[in-house]
């Protein structure tokens, strides 16, 4: 006898869950530079002894977006690019965690001389 008031109210609480993630309000910040605005600190331990040496926190983050754009234009370009799956997710890889890789440079090196050319 309880297991019907049980799912009902599962469904009532689930139900209402959906209904709440939907009132939620979009940020007028893009979401580069939401990622931006969290990693980049405004101070950094090198400043204290050689501030000379040291950019600007808004450089750093002018720099961080150029790292995220350029990031997301190679993986554009990856996911276009008619080539073998198995060469994608290898290229995919290097450009997550090893973005200066020699196969990855190459192969965009070729790719953007090709473009250029069209």
């Amino acid at each position: 006898m309880r297991k019907p008031y049980c799912t009902i109210l599962l469904v009532l609480l689930f139900g209402t869950g959906g209904v709440l993630a939907q009132e939620v309000q979009q940020d007028s910040m893009t979401k580069i530079d939401r990622m931006v605005k969290a990693k980049v600190k405004r101070h950094t331990l090198m400043e204290c002894y050689e501030p000379d040496m040291v950019i600007s926190a808004e450089e750093r983050k002018q720099l961080k977006k150029k790292r995220i754009l350029s990031y997301y234009e190679t993986r554009n370009m990856l996911d276009t690019i008619d080539i073998p799956d198995r060469k994608r997710k290898k290229l995919l890889y290097d450009l997550k965690w090893n973005p200066r890789s020699e196969r990855l440079t190459r192969f965009v090196a070729e790719n953007q001389f090709s473009d250029d050319n069209l």
